[in-house]
């Protein structure tokens, strides 16, 4: 099959019956988007209806196994993450950030709260410097790399009433991390709590941070 800017659209799996619409848009979308490869697994009342893979590159060997990146997904772990804090009673929602991580309170933070942040009200939906990729490793955020670099920032909010709320994309999941590894007994990243309490028990293929020589991010 060609489409994609006329590349050869490589489209495998199964749907099952009722569900041929889906396989329908999910070929449009290969053939007419700027995707490369791309899977989409569905279930329905516990059954798998839809299992279907596609690539528009010459990987031969992308499968419905392959791990691939998706954007955003880390903030649904982020939110797992500090549940099971509330859940285990080491920390609340409503109360604020800089009574688990003193030093956050910094440049007028000190009045936000764990619920703020988590519902992307905590006016730092950007940072003003980029940090440096050595910085992201698990070592190194266990220095405070990364927490440095929020405990220093001022919070900035878009012009209006009520618009404290501001997607905290590429951002919100930094500071949870800090967050978390402050009021997790074991001082774990999050990335090694999905690992050991997530991931390895439910034999899920779920990652947030890569490893590098000894180090986990």
């Amino acid at each position: 099959m060609h489409d994609n800017a006329g590349q050869r659209v490589r489209i495998e799996g199964t749907v099952a019956p009722g569900f041929e619409s889906v396989r329908q848009l999910y070929e449009h979308n290969m053939r007419t988007l700027a995707e490369e490869s791309t899977q989409l697994c569905v279930y329905h009342a516990g059954e798998k209806v839809v299992d279907l893979w596609a690539t528009v590159t010459d990987q031969t060997d992308f499968s419905p196994d392959s791990l691939v990146n998706i954007f955003s997904s880390g903030k649904s772990f982020e939110a797992i993450a500090i549940a099971s804090l509330v859940d285990k009673g080491l920390i609340q929602y409503n109360a604020r950030v800089a009574e688990y991580w003193p030093e956050f309170a910094a440049n007028g933070k000190g009045e936000l709260t764990v619920a703020e942040l988590m519902r992307h009200e905590a006016g730092l939906p950007a940072f003003n410097r980029s940090i440096d990729t050595q910085a992201l490793l698990t070592a190194n955020i266990k220095q405070n790399s990364v927490g440095q670099l929020i405990e220093g920032h001022a919070q900035t909010f878009r012009k209006g009433e009520g618009m404290r709320r501001e997607y905290h994309a590429v951002t919100r999941g930094w500071i949870v991390n800090e967050l978390f590894r402050r009021v997790d007994p074991a001082g774990r990243t999050i990335g090694e709590f999905l690992r050991e309490d997530i991931s390895q028990p439910l034999e899920v293929d779920a990652i947030v941070g890569v490893r590098k020589k000894s180090c986990r991010a």
